[in-house]
């Protein structure tokens, strides 16, 4: 049986991977209901994660900009 913190790192890597791919919220949520069903987090939750990894590689590119 599957960690509840498992599950969670799990849809956290999809949503940052798939965010990554310029994949909208709204289609991160279609695909992850087709693969978790159930136990997809839902549109909110996404929305948000999407946001921290968008701000992350924000602060990633100004950080290796300034070294360059």
């Amino acid at each position: 049986m599957e960690d509840c913190e498992d599950a969670r790192f799990k849809h956290y890597a999809d949503i940052e991977c798939l965010t990554a791919e310029k994949i909208s919220p709204v289609d991160i949520l279609r695909r992850m209901q087709t693969v978790y069903g159930d136990k997809s987090v839902d549109l909110n939750t996404i929305r948000c994660w999407a946001q921290h990894v968008k701000q992350d590689e924000l602060v990633e590119a100004t950080i290796l900009g300034e070294r360059k």
